[in-house]
């Protein structure tokens, strides 16, 4: 018995997929709002989902309730596939969160979509969290065993991934598309895990540019760009308010100069376009006898806050002197 349930059968031409999980392979939500901006930007429809009863234990990952049109409903967790065809090449889009069972059985589920459109290349999207300052350029790793995949991967100078350990669902799919000979690869971002529960919105635009130079489609990722510039000066500006959380990261970034310097001794060090050094996110880099990460994450995330609540009242203020 099939697991997708499908809204709509829409004729695709050999469509793409990028997808994201949100959960463990997720930080700073930067994956999961890659694949927003591109339902956004091109107004995808949804066509199909996964059944969430067999994959999901809702003790975890609750159901919500919702007041729609006055009548209380009970949203479900929900994997989607989405489409978009008015481009030169049909792409499907796929939002979800990792399933906590049967990933086996939730693979299965999700390359019989791919059988059915005759997917020609998967693109899973992921984010880690890394030791490693917010006034770096986001490190970008990435992995395919696909010839020409990993050849284009190459000529966008991302490093491949030389991790080992624990994995997620987009580990376990992406051997599942091995498997099913459906040429895939993987495109990871690296994010300061100090910034761990605020929505990175650097992190974001690093994937989506990666992705746009990866699939040449020409994407204008201006706004978002400069919404990351913004992002990046806004936590520098919080952080110099803290002499303690100004210090911590002072050190990552010492830190990581120090690790590429080392690493451009052994000629295993690049660097982008811009010329700045690019850090492997599978090294770990130690912080050494700094102050409490947990403190400074609550201080960073806390000053977060109270800026968009103060920016809240200041638009409703606006709005109440616009309506006298």
């Amino acid at each position: 018995m099939s697991l997708i349930h499908f809204h709509r059968q829409p004729i695709l031409r050999k469509p793409l997929i990028i997808a994201a999980f949100a959960g463990w392979n997720d930080a700073a939500d930067s994956a999961t709002a890659a694949i927003k901006f591109l339902i956004d930007r091109w107004k995808a429809v949804k066509f199909a989902e996964i059944d969430a009863e067999e994959f999901f234990v809702f003790t975890e990952t609750r159901p919500t309730i919702r007041l729609i049109e006055g009548q209380r409903a009970v949203i479900w967790p929900t994997n989607q596939f989405l489409y978009a065809s008015s481009l030169d090449q049909d792409v499907i889009l796929y939002i979800g969160a990792e399933p906590q069972l049967k990933w086996k059985k939730f693979c299965d589920s999700f390359l019989e979509v791919c059988k059915q459109f005759n997917v020609s290349e998967l693109l899973l999207l992921g984010a880690l969290l890394a030791d490693i300052p917010h006034s770096m350029t986001v490190p970008i790793t990435g992995f395919s065993l696909h010839a020409d995949m990993a050849e284009r991967l190459g000529e966008l100078d991302v490093r491949s991934s030389r991790y080992e350990g624990p994995t997620g669902i987009v580990g376990v799919l992406y051997d599942a598309c091995l498997r099913a000979n459906i040429p895939a690869a993987s495109l990871w971002a690296a994010a300061p895990h100090y910034l761990a529960a605020a929505p990175n919105i650097k992190v974001t635009s690093a994937l989506l540019t990666y992705l746009n130079a990866f699939f040449s489609f020409g994407l204008d990722l201006s706004d978002i760009q400069a919404d990351a510039v913004r992002f990046e000066e806004q936590i520098t500006a919080l952080v110099a308010r803290d002499p303690e959380a100004s210090a911590y990261v002072h050190k990552l970034e010492e830190q990581v100069a120090g690790l590429t310097d080392e690493d451009d001794e052994d000629e295993d060090e690049d660097e982008n376009d811009d010329g700045d050094a690019v850090v492997n996110p599978d090294k770990i880099v130690g912080t050494g006898p700094l102050p409490s990460a947990d403190v400074l994450i609550r201080d960073v995330e806390g000053l977060l806050r109270k800026q968009r609540e103060d920016g809240d009242d200041e638009q409703e203020s606006n709005d109440d002197k616009d309506k006298q």
